[in-house]
C-alpha cells in the first residue's frame, strides 16, 4: 500500500504545470487559460451565447489544447 503512495507522489504536479493552456485561432494568441471568457474580453462574443451547450464545438473549433 505504501508504495501505492509513493507511485501517485511521483506524479503529482504544481498547479501551474497541470493547467493546461489553448492557442486561439481568432487573434492567434497563446496561453490562454479560459476559452469563454477570452471570447467574451477580446473578441466581443455575447455570454449568452458563449455559455450554451450546443456552442460547445465552436468553441472547441476556435481553440486548440497547447500543452
Amino acid at each position: 500500500m505504501s508504495s501505492t503512495v509513493l507511485e501517485f507522489e511521483n506524479h503529482v504536479q504544481p498547479r501551474s504545470e497541470r493547467q493546461v493552456t489553448y492557442f486561439c485561432r481568432l487573434c492567434r494568441g497563446y496561453g490562454i487559460k479560459t476559452r469563454k471568457s477570452h471570447l467574451q474580453n477580446f473578441h466581443n462574443a455575447n455570454r449568452d451565447t458563449v455559455t450554451k451547450r450546443s456552442n460547445n464545438d465552436l468553441v472547441d473549433v476556435i481553440f486548440i489544447e497547447s500543452k
